[in-house]
């Protein structure tokens, strides 16, 4: 009897176990996607909140949903950053302020792959040349409308998140 009632506790905690997760595929992804924000995680509380140091960052994300995808992130004032000044008139300062603004400038291409809730982006094309070929792990979540990626790393020491709205 005691037996019995340990086995299906068991099955009860498997099978809620298995409808928690999401049955997410290569076709499930397909879409255009716009950043909505990124949030970093409260380790001491379980929190997740907006990251103040990345309010106003903009981007997309596309997957096409035959494995191959592509993003672009920029940092809040990308857009209004003046680039049209000859390089050869910009000073010492100038010259490090536009290329760290370019630095921050995010953007590759990549096939991709899901295995239960994680995505695996292999780089074919990147902005920095080193990270071509390298592959970035991403915890998937949907909510609705709002794709969630968690990166499997570490990003400036934070455990952060990006949230994606998708587009209609």
């Amino acid at each position: 009897m005691k037996f019995q009632s340990s086995f299906s506790l068991l099955l009860i905690l498997i099978f809620s176990a298995c409808n928690n997760q999401q049955n997410i595929s290569v076709g499930k992804m397909q879409g255009m996607y716009v950043l909505d924000k990124f949030e970093k995680l409260d380790t001491e509380t379980g929190v997740w909140s907006a990251d103040p140091n990345r309010i106003g960052w903009s981007g997309y994300i596309l997957y096409d949903g035959l494995g191959h995808m592509g993003v672009h992130l920029l940092p809040g004032g990308y857009l209004d950053f003046n680039a049209g000044k000859s390089l050869d008139s910009l000073s010492t300062e100038e010259l490090k302020a536009v290329a760290k603004m370019y630095q921050s400038n995010f953007v590759y291409f990549a096939d991709y792959s899901i295995k239960d809730s994680v995505i695996q982006h292999k780089r074919l094309s990147t902005t920095n040349p080193k990270d071509r070929g390298t592959t970035l792990s991403r915890h998937v979540e949907f909510r609705g409308d709002t794709l969630i990626l968690t990166p499997k790393e570490k990003i400036s020491g934070l455990q952060l998140r990006l949230r994606w709205i998708k587009l209609k």
